[in-house]
Parts: structure tokens; C-alpha cells; sequence
């Protein structure tokens, strides 16, 4: 690609979220975009794009599976420094991601009690998992 062409070839794709400008020696095609997850590292956005849709049938005012609830208003109370009915850590450990029960089942690791979460559903993707994994190193605000 010709150097005058590559900046603006550069700003072009990043704007467009593809590739390279085509008339700038169309020396390369489109490139996939890299995915990104709706959810926002928010407990508000957590309720409103996890919990709610994919959890509270399991974990709410209907069946209250492992004695935990994840209706909206009530989830950060029912989960962060709340010891786990099943093993001998906190379900969220705020600032400690990698010490949360919630994220060792969501990811379905070894020595959890039961399955992976959610129950009878596709497990979570890594990119919604990684940003409840961001809420919680935060501090897992109530917010």
C-alpha cells in the first residue's frame, strides 16, 4: 500500500470497524470486527442481560435453587460476601474474581457442587464471563 494511503486507509477501517480502504490499493479485503459483549461490568447490567434472562428461572421468587436468589434488587444482597451454600468460599469476593464461587460455576471448574450455570442452558461466553470477572475485581459495586 502506498505510505500516503495508509493512515488514512487506518482511520477509515478503525472508524468502520473493518478493514482497509479498498481504494487505496485494494490490497486487502474486509476483516472481521472483534466481537463484543453487550454486557457492561454494572451490576445493572449484569441483572439486566444475565440474571434476569438466563438465571432467575433457577434463582428466583419461583425456585430458589441453592437457596439463592437473583431477582433485580435483590441479587447483590444474595450475592457478594455471602458465603456459599455448596463450598467454603464466598459467592462473590469482592476485588478477588478468581476466589468467587458465582464465576466457578459460571465457568464450570472442577470441585463445584452440581454443574455449570446456567443449569439446562448454553454456558455463558467468555466475553459475558470476563466482565462479570471485571464487576468483581471493582469490587463488585452495587450498581
Amino acid at each position: 500500500m502506498p505510505p500516503a494511503c495508509r493512515l488514512p486507509a487506518l482511520l477509515l477501517g478503525v472508524i468502520l470497524g473493518g478493514g482497509l480502504a479498498a481504494s487505496c490499493g485494494g490490497e486487502t479485503g474486509p476483516t472481521t470486527p472483534t466481537p463484543m459483549s453487550s454486557v457492561l461490568p454494572t451490576l445493572s447490567s449484569i441483572q439486566s442481560n444475565v440474571f434476569t434472562p438466563r438465571c432467575v428461572e433457577h434463582h428466583g421468587d419461583h425456585g430458589q435453587e441453592a437457596g439463592l436468589t437473583l431477582e433485580a434488587g435483590e441479587a447483590w444482597a444474595a450475592l457478594v460476601n455471602v458465603p456459599s451454600t455448596q463450598v467454603a468460599i464466598d459467592l462473590v469476593e469482592p476485588n478477588d474474581a478468581e476466589n468467587s464461587y458465582l464465576i466457578h460455576k459460571l465457568e464450570g471448574r472442577p470441585g463445584i457442587v452440581g454443574t455449570q450455570m446456567p443449569v439446562g442452558a448454553a454456558p455463558l461466553s467468555a466475553m459475558d464471563i470476563d466482565v462479570i470477572k471485571q464487576w468483581i475485581n471493582r469490587g463488585a459495586p452495587n450498581n
